[in-house]
C-alpha cells in the first residue's frame, strides 16, 4: 500500500513538474523570442550587408547548386518546361530546406546546455527554453530561404500552386518533429561528452540517405525503398516539393503518420528533459 502511494506521488510531482515547465514556456514567451533574435542577428552581425544577407544566400545557394550539379555534372531528374539546369537548382535546394533546419537545429540543441552553461547556473532560468529557442531560430533562418524560393519559381514563371497554403501545416509538423528530437539530444549532449561529434557524423550521413541529390524514385521497387518509406526526413523533403514545385498536396495518412510520431517523440523528449534538468548544474 505504502509502494502504491509512493509510486503515485512520484507520478503526480512528474506531472506537476511537466506541468510548470510548460508554464515557464508560456510566461517567458519574451524571453524565447529574445534567444530567437539573439540567434539570427549573431548570424549576421559584422558582415557589410548584414540582415540582406538572409535573402542573398539562398539566391547564390541556388545559382551555385545549378552551375554545378546541373550544368558542370548535367545531372537532370525533373523535366519541365523551361530551363532544366535552372529547374534541378530549384529541385535541390527546394529538398536541401527542410534537411538544412533539421541539422542546425540538432547540432545546435545537442550543445545548447553546455554552451550555456552561465545561464545553466543561474536558478531562475528555465533551461527548457533554449532547445525550443533553438528550433524556432532555425525554422526562422530557413524561412527567409523558403521565401526566395518561392518568389524564385514565380518570377522563372514555373508556377505557384495552391499547395503552397499547406506550408504552415507541414512547418508546424517540421517544429514538432525538430523540437522533440532537440530536447531529446539536448540531454544526451549534456550527459554524454562525444554525442556532438557522433551526431555530425550521423548527419552527414543522412544527407546521403534522404533524397535530395538524388529521385526518391530511385528507389522505389528496390530493396532500399526502406531508405525512404521510414526516413522522416524523406517525408519532409517530398513534402516540399510537392507543395512548391509540383502542385501535390502530401499524403494525408503519411503527414497524419509523421505528426504523430512527432508529438509523441516531442512529449518523450520534453518529459525527459523536465526529469533531468536538476542535474545539468552538476554537468556543465
Amino acid at each position: 500500500m505504502a509502494l502504491a502511494t509512493d509510486t503515485s506521488s512520484v507520478k503526480d510531482s512528474w506531472g506537476a513538474a511537466v506541468s510548470g515547465s510548460l508554464g515557464t514556456l508560456r510566461g517567458r514567451r519574451w524571453l524565447i523570442w529574445y534567444f530567437v533574435q539573439r540567434e539570427l542577428s549573431k548570424t549576421y552581425r559584422g558582415s557589410l550587408l548584414g540582415f540582406a544577407w538572409a535573402f542573398l544566400t539562398p539566391l547564390l545557394m541556388i545559382f551555385l547548386y545549378t552551375l554545378v550539379f546541373s550544368q558542370i555534372l548535367g545531372l537532370r531528374f525533373r523535366e519541365v518546361e523551361g530551363d532544366s539546369a535552372v529547374n534541378f537548382g530549384i529541385y535541390l535546394y527546394c529538398g536541401l530546406l527542410p534537411f538544412l533546419t533539421f541539422s542546425q537545429s540538432l547540432t545546435k540543441s545537442t550543445n545548447s546546455i553546455k554552451s550555456n552553461s552561465a545561464l545553466i547556473s543561474k536558478t531562475a532560468f528555465p533551461p527548457e527554453i533554449l532547445p525550443l529557442a533553438t528550433s524556432l531560430t532555425a525554422i526562422v533562418d530557413k524561412l527567409f530561404g523558403l521565401g526566395v524560393l518561392i518568389l524564385v519559381v514565380a518570377v522563372l514563371g514555373y508556377g505557384v500552386e495552391w499547395t503552397l497554403f499547406l506550408l504552415p501545416v507541414i512547418l508546424v509538423s517540421q517544429l514538432i518533429f525538430t523540437l522533440g528530437l532537440g530536447y531529446l539530444f539536448s540531454v544526451l549532449g549534456a550527459y554524454l561528452p562525444d554525442v556532438k561529434e557522433t551526431l555530425e557524423s550521423v548527419v552527414r550521413a543522412m544527407f546521403f540517405v534522404t533524397p535530395i541529390i538524388w529521385p526518391a524514385s530511385r528507389v522505389e521497387g528496390t530493396n532500399l525503398q526502406f531508405v525512404v518509406d521510414y526516413n522522416p526526413l524523406a517525408f519532409l523533403v517530398e513534402a516540399y516539393r510537392g507543395a512548391i514545385l509540383d502542385g501535390v498536396a502530401p499524403d494525408t495518412s503519411s503527414l497524419l503518420i509523421f505528426t504523430l510520431f512527432s508529438v509523441a517523440l516531442l512529449i518523450c523528449g520534453f518529459a525527459l528533459f523536465v526529469r533531468t534538468k536538476r542535474r545539468f548544474v552538476d554537468l556543465i
